[in-house]
């Protein structure tokens, strides 16, 4: 099917002043892109039928492109209770025991709620602890997780199932918290609470089609395209290979239509070993689904001050934050995946976790110089002017999420000194460097929304809170390169730029329509008022508001 796309506004992102107002679809490419006349001179040529769509004038982009996301636990998460916005702990109570209210006796799942942030508690900022779940919970196995999913807390029943006691907990040193007489109270963090997800989890196949069928509604809603995502973790036993058999057989049934670049977690080298023996190697897959690259976890959050620093949180001189390799060993597994030319998107917020990050890619490339995957580091929230001038020497993506400073505006003063407050979150100065920046959500850590991102990049404004607040404004990012990063960087970051990415002839034919142009708005803040209308992707109509 041939199709004439007229009278639109499309910017092609193939650089900062590349517009046109029609192109021609055919299948699932662009095979024209230019004006009508043009357009209709290409048809005519060969005497080709075709269908006319009249975009209405509207601005035309190429889909976004999610850099790291979660999109199963995403999917997943539309099952849980949802604690985002809590202000108290006894509003987490209200709302486990509203969903207990509704829950079929004969269910044996375990409660699962995800996205309090205890910095917003009116009532004591604290981490909930397993006796503030146990009067509300009883027998019924509980997990609740913060919103940057890096803290978790477990239920007196579910600590039981975990076996996690006074006698098990020393055996995760720092990842349990614990009482003075040894107890733990129930918080668990970083890989330990990892563990505990993916043996939780009651995904089977089925369940986990259906849910990302589903959740591909509300990634279409927001003009996302295709989406980079981190998802073995939330398998039980991390069951890779039926999250690949699950996009195989939904894209098989014609029902997988957003593009999934698999970030993979998996974070022990005779574990990568085998996932590579097991012919998972980059690239696998098809344009629908596939392997994006290796994902480590090196460090957890700054909210939770579990991000790596080199020094002491000023906030709180007991702690630098968690770090969950020695170097040797992240060393080791980079130098894996170099060698297999598979990269690496190392999970980096704190200056020491990324600086760790850099010097295992340094390593891997001086070791092993004949392969040259594009290894990136996720995140990148707490830099100096050092550690930017390494991403651009040794070619490091970073793949960065700006909606993080509507919240952590507020708080890195605080955790990181003023200083290093001063040279965060650069993400303009990354691209003044020459630093590929490629924009993502971390959803469900953050809403799956593109506009607040769009707009935190370009003001470096907050949405959140009772007075409008600016962090940094010589950061700020142009429209076109907020939406470069939204879009072929995403694809760049995946390695897909050549099929992807741009308006432009022999590319997949994914795109969007939006009901402003972002490029000629009265305001900044109608930024968040602008909504996708339709969202096209292989050059088929997927939604329409």
């Amino acid at each position: 099917m041939i199709t004439l796309y007229k009278n639109g506004n499309v910017h092609t992102m193939e650089d900062v002043n590349s517009t046109a107002e029609a192109f021609v679809v055919d299948g699932n490419k662009f095979v024209y892109v230019g004006n009508e006349n043009g357009a209709r001179e290409y048809l005519r040529t060969d005497n080709l039928s075709f269908t006319e769509v009249d975009l209405g004038g509207r601005l035309v982009l190429p889909g976004f492109n999610d850099s790291h996301i979660h999109f199963v636990h995403y999917a997943k998460s539309m099952r849980c209770v949802n604690l985002v916005g809590t202000k108290s702990l006894g509003e987490i109570r209200e709302r486990l025991k509203a969903r207990l209210q509704e829950r079929d006796v004969s269910d044996e799942s375990w409660l699962e709620g995800e996205g309090w942030n205890h910095d917003y508690f009116n009532d004591e900022k604290r981490f909930p602890n397993k006796f503030d779940l146990d009067e509300i919970t009883g027998d019924v196995p509980t997990i609740i997780m913060r919103a940057c999913f890096h803290i978790g807390v477990l239920n007196s029943a579910a600590m039981k199932i975990v076996n996690l006691t006074k006698e098990t907990a020393p055996q995760y040193g720092n990842l349990v918290e614990i009482l003075p007489d040894g107890e733990p109270n129930g918080v668990i963090k970083e890989n330990l609470l990892e563990i505990v997800k993916s043996n939780i989890s009651t995904l089977n196949l089925d369940i986990l089609k259906n849910i990302v069928y589903d959740a591909q509604e509300g990634a279409f809603a927001q003009g996302l395209t295709s989406v980079q995502s981190d998802d073995i973790g939330y398998m039980p036993d991390n069951d890779y290979n039926m999250l690949f058999k699950s996009f195989r057989e939904l894209d098989e049934e014609g029902k997988l239509n957003i593009r999934i670049g698999e970030q993979c977690l998996i974070q022990k080298v005779p574990e990568i070993q085998k996932f590579f023996d097991n012919g998972y190697k980059f690239g696998y897959g098809n344009e629908k689904y596939r392997v994006n690259c290796i994902k480590l976890l090196c460090d957890g959050s700054l909210g939770a001050r579990t991000a790596a620093l080199r020094n002491p949180y000023s906030d709180d001189s007991s702690t630098d934050g968690i770090v969950l390799f020695t170097q040797d060993e992240l060393n080791e597994i980079v130098l894996l995946s170099n060698k297999n030319n598979i990269p690496v998107a190392i999970h980096g917020i704190g200056d020491r976790a990324i600086e760790m990050a850099l010097d295992a890619i340094e390593y891997a490339v001086e070791k092993d110089p004949g392969h040259h995957p594009r290894h990136g580091i996720v995140h990148c929230q707490i830099t100096d002017e050092n550690l930017l001038n390494r991403f651009k020497k040794l070619n490091v993506l970073a793949l960065v999420q700006p909606i993080f400073i509507d919240y952590d505006m507020n708080i890195v003063r605080n955790r990181v000194g003023d200083e290093l407050a001063e040279t965060s979150y650069a993400w303009q100065t990354m691209l003044n460097k020459g630093i590929h920046v490629s924009f993502g959500t971390d959803c469900p850590v953050e809403s799956l929304d593109t506009m607040p991102n769009i707009y935190t990049a370009v003001t470096r404004k907050n949405i959140n809170g009772n007075e409008k607040k600016t962090y940094l404004e010589n950061e700020k990012m142009s429209m076109y390169d907020a939406l470069r990063a939204y879009t072929l960087e995403g694809a760049y970051a995946s390695g897909e730029e050549k099929i992807k990415g741009t308006i432009a002839k022999g590319k997949l034919a994914d795109f969007i329509l939006l009901d402003k142009d972002l490029f000629n708005l009265k305001n900044d803040e109608e930024i968040l008022s602008t909504r996708v209308v339709e969202t096209y992707v292989d050059g088929k109509k997927v939604y329409e508001a």
